[in-house]
């Protein structure tokens, strides 16, 4: 039934129109996003109403033929996403107007049938030769997923579909387009000769970094109308690619993006609160007023978030898209952490500093760091020493790589971190920079002082750690995230992932303690070398850089 909309007439689609009205009346709830990205739409196909069309038939195509062999029909979103997906071209050149699509949507609101539905579509109904599908993702039994939602979907009408498809638990082809479905894990020794028109990425928020991405995205180009899909939950990785796709979709909404083809579609909530009102749970799950099963299995995970911290890290994650961290008691909020990587980060030549060292583990990670306090801030600079036997046994949620290329990282290939290395650091640092003395944790500072003091370093200090420590040093700690006036290198990106690996532990007194959210694949070094020399803040002067202009500012002040 067409949904009449101005004037007993289709405005733009009917999927279209009747999505828009469904929200401006309040009879669908969406995340501020959404709303967003309705308003740049409407802008959009008004300002380019001459340049776009609108191809009607396609749309229904695409929805009949998805709803004919899969057992479910599309909701309203769905139907509303659909259309942007296969039919709106610019009438110059039969481009598409949307070519990458950013799907976030909290679990369980089949974002994966929806999107092997697409791609079903891709092989088969679109009538465009070769147009491969690849599903991308970093495990194998994800990216099988929705490979394995179409081979169903075939399965139950096989007989009248054998003699159109060919079908492998590897391969799904389509014969006519000569056309295919393949699933690929994110490994490079996978992707040669790939020729894909679209390229699905499933739970993008696994993916530290943009590399493997390009690699595979490099591919699109040569068939007719290339497609992106990012779909996804939000995860607990900060920094990663996932939360490059929501500052780009951001600044595409907001209209600091000119002429981009990103159809970015973020359900989540608003704020953390709204948790608590069932109704709003909606902008972050689109489905769940359609699926009662899964609004009853939702309210059953709500009942033990207050009870049950873990219970409460999933729910929000993965349930609202709320990251983990706005649920942990962290050492700060992620744009805090962000900020303190943002800032330039001064000269500091021949300024007095402390050094620290956080070194738990010969055959692991070891950090050095020179602080330095300047007013209310406080700097500290880091390089971070591995040892290429971690990085043998654990894929560290980081780019690693960017941090060797931007000179934070360096890998030690031999059996231990010899202290040597340590030491060659700080007497290169020396050379710049007065280093009043050098902080280390108590159970390491023996096996290190024999090392320093052949080189001179004599100083070496013992810090402190545990509870008292850390209950002393938290409101200092927090005091300098929250007024933005702790400055790490600057986009240090090993400091904002070790900041960001750490929480807050109280005890039943309320002393609290600074622990490893995830004791593996989480490294935390960074942050303890900083508060090693954080405890000393009071034993150092302000790190006035000796230039010549503050020679004469000195002397200035003592004339008489």
């Amino acid at each position: 039934m067409m949904v009449m909309t101005v004037n007993g007439k289709v405005k733009y689609n009917k999927h279209i129109d009747f999505y828009f009205e469904q929200v401006e009346s309040g009879k669908i709830i969406v995340s501020k996003e959404v709303q967003q990205l309705i308003d740049y739409l409407k802008k959009k196909l008004e300002d380019e109403r001459d340049l776009i069309h609108i191809d009607h038939d396609e749309i229904e195509e695409a929805i009949s033929s998805i709803e004919k062999y899969f057992p479910f029909k599309l909701i309203v979103w769905q139907k509303f996403v659909t259309a942007f997906v296969v039919g709106l071209t610019y009438k110059s050149d039969g481009s598409l107007v949307f070519n990458e699509f950013f799907l976030m949507m909290g679990r369980g609101a089949g974002k994966n049938g929806f999107i092997a539905a697409l791609a079903f579509y891709l092989i088969s109904r679109q009538k465009i030769r070769n147009y491969d599908v690849a599903i991308v993702a970093t495990s194998e039994k994800q990216a099988k997923t929705s490979f394995m939602d179409v081979w169903e979907a075939l399965d139950n009408h096989w007989k009248r579909l054998e003699k159109k498809f060919r079908r492998t638990l590897k391969v799904i082809g389509f014969k006519k387009t000569k056309s295919k479905l393949e699933y690929f894990t994110n490994n490079a020794k996978t992707k040669d000769g790939l020729r894909p028109g679209c390229i699905i990425f499933d739970e993008v928020h696994a993916y530290e970094d943009e590399e493997n991405i390009k690699v595979f995205t490099s591919a699109l180009g040569k068939v007719p109308r290339p497609r992106r899909f990012y779909i996804t939950t939000d995860g607990n990785i900060r920094g990663g690619f996932l939360d490059q796709m929501k500052e780009e979709a951001k600044m595409v909404l907001t209209g600091e993006i000119k002429n981009s083809r990103l159809f970015p579609f973020i359900c989540k909530l608003d704020d953390p609160e709204e948790v608590h009102e069932f109704s709003m749970w909606e902008k972050a799950n689109p489905s769940i007023n359609s699926f009662p099963h899964l609004k009853l299995e939702m309210e059953t995970e709500y009942n033990n978030i207050e009870h049950r911290k873990s219970a409460k890290l999933e729910f929000m994650t993965k349930r609202m898209n709320i990251p983990s961290q706005d649920t942990y008691d962290l050492v700060a909020a992620w744009e805090k952490i962000d900020a303190a990587t943002k800032h330039q980060f001064p000269d500091f030549k021949r300024a007095a500093c402390i050094g620290s060292i956080d070194y738990s583990d010969t055959q692991d990670f070891a950090v050095v760091g020179l602080f330095f306090k300047q007013g209310k801030k406080r700097f500290f600079k880091q390089h971070t020493f591995i040892n290429h036997k971690s990085l043998l046994l654990n894929n560290y949620k980081v780019d690693i790589e960017l941090a060797i290329e931007k000179g934070l990282v360096t890998i030690i290939k031999e059996e231990t971190n010899k202290p040597e290395y340590l030491v060659k650091w700080f007497a290169e640092q020396a050379q710049f920079h007065d280093i009043k003395f050098i902080t280390a944790d108590m159970y390491r500072i023996n096996y290190l002082r024999e090392e320093f003091e052949k080189a001179g370093f004599d100083n070496l200090v013992i810090a402190r750690s545990g509870s008292k420590t850390h209950t002393q040093l938290q409101p200092i700690v927090e005091d300098l995230f929250a007024y933005e006036n702790v400055v790490f290198a600057e986009d240090d990106l090993m400091m904002r992932w070790f900041t960001n690996n750490v929480y807050i532990k109280r005890d039943g007194k309320g002393n609290i303690t600074y622990e490893k959210i995830e004791p593996r694949l989480r490294k935390t070094d960074g942050f303890f070398a900083f508060l090693h020399a954080l405890q000393f803040d009071s034993e150092l002067k302000d790190s006035t850089p000796l230039s010549e202009e503050n020679i004469k500012r000195i002397f200035k002040s003592y004339s008489y």
